[in-house]
């Protein structure tokens, strides 16, 4: 997994729930870092702000939906 893929969460967790998050939701990692195997997700609403939560989920707890489109300079 890398930055700007797209995941979901594929577990129910307390810690994830009493942020908002829950199985089967979907968002996006935010920073290119993976620390201690988690990964930073924002997790948000189509065409609604603000964001439901940005938080650190296990890698272990996310599918790869899509992957994003790496940046290429000219």
């Amino acid at each position: 997994m890398k930055e700007y893929d797209c995941v979901e969460l594929i577990v129910e967790k307390e810690q994830y729930t009493k942020d908002g998050v829950h199985i089967g939701m979907t968002g996006w990692i935010c920073d290119p870092r993976s620390i201690d195997e988690t990964w930073l997700v924002c997790f948000d609403q189509y065409g609604d702000l603000p964001n439901i939560a940005t938080i650190s989920v296990k890698e272990e707890d996310l599918k790869l939906v899509f992957t994003g489109i790496p940046y290429q300079s000219d």
